[in-house]
């Protein structure tokens, strides 16, 4: 993938080529790219596999042409992943007159809702990690909702599909709270620092990415222990269906039994009592009767004690 674009009327437009280009994005580097990348603009091998690393913190260098920034989203979904919520890394690399974006996946850097009013390279570096953020809220939500379709397909489960699927997403918030934090420290950092030449509009629109960021973190952190504090709870939900499962199938096998432990009784070759032998006619309606009754019997005795 490599695109490229350029600053027009406060939104991104596509640019023909390289050297009318103010914004080049670049993702899945063939070998020709990483060698020119690190030949002509002194990118090393290190700091190129950073953008494309999952695990790599966020961070922010300084160079002598360039400033580095390694930023944190939430990978693409689809129901296809078996709830499985991941983050990946990508990388801006910010010259004089041009900003790099390394990046795997697809950034919509053409949609006028979310990257208008551009008047700058700096702007744009904060409407990419406005999006990284905006991101992880819309993936709060959709875990939020998972979340609450899980809890009551358990009330009547007795599998443990569901459960393992609370762990999945427990898991991916773990990942997301790791990423928020390390996303904060850097939003931080770039508050701090003097060498990008903020102005007044841009420092106020990295204020708001801040909060926001604290504010999506905040709530990962809610969902988090939600899901931590409550999953013994779910796991005992499920113990206790099985539990009335298996209870209500003992009382199935215990009222079949008895009609057929008086069958059997008098089913034996010995002479029958009550004047039912010799071919009575009653006989079999008798003992019908009886195991009807201790059926009766049986269930009566087991809801008085319910």
């Amino acid at each position: 993938m490599l695109k490229y674009y350029k600053i027009e009327s406060g939104r991104l437009a596509v640019a023909p080529n390289e050297e009318a280009a103010d914004i080049v994005i670049m993702g899945s580097l063939s070998q020709e790219q990483r060698s020119i990348l690190v030949k002509e603009y002194e990118i090393t091998e290190h700091t190129i596999a950073s953008a494309f690393d999952s695990d790599e913190l966020s961070r922010i260098e300084y160079d002598d042409d360039f400033t580095t920034i390694v930023f944190k989203k939430p990978k693409n979904y689809s129901a296809e992943v078996n709830f499985q919520f991941r983050v990946e890394s990508f990388g801006i690399f910010i010259f004089k007159d041009w900003v790099l974006l390394l990046t795997d996946s697809e950034i919509p850097v053409q949609d006028e809702k979310r990257f208008s009013k551009i008047d700058s390279l700096n702007t744009f570096v904060l409407k990419v990690l406005s999006y990284a953020i905006t991101h992880f809220n819309e993936h709060l939500k959709i875990i939020n909702r998972i979340n609450d379709d899980l809890e009551q397909r358990l009330n009547t489960s007795m599998e443990n599909k569901y459960l393992l699927s609370m762990f999945s997403l427990n898991k991916g918030l773990i990942y997301y709270v790791s990423a928020l934090n390390s996303n904060d420290t850097l939003l931080k950092k770039l508050q701090m620092g003097r060498s990008l030449n903020w102005t007044e509009a841009e420092r106020e629109l990295l204020e708001d990415l801040q909060i926001e960021n604290g504010q999506s973190l905040q709530q990962a952190n809610i969902y988090a222990n939600i899901l931590t504090s409550m999953m013994d709870a779910r796991a005992s939900v499920i113990n206790n269906n099985v539990n009335t499962l298996m209870k209500n199938l003992t009382i199935v096998t215990i009222s079949i039994s008895l009609p057929t432990f008086f069958a059997s009784l008098f089913g034996m070759n010995v002479k029958l009592p009550f004047g039912m032998g010799d071919g009575s006619p009653l006989a079999f309606w008798g003992i019908l009767l009886v195991c009807i009754i201790s059926v009766f019997v049986f269930m009566n005795m087991w809801m008085r004690k319910k």
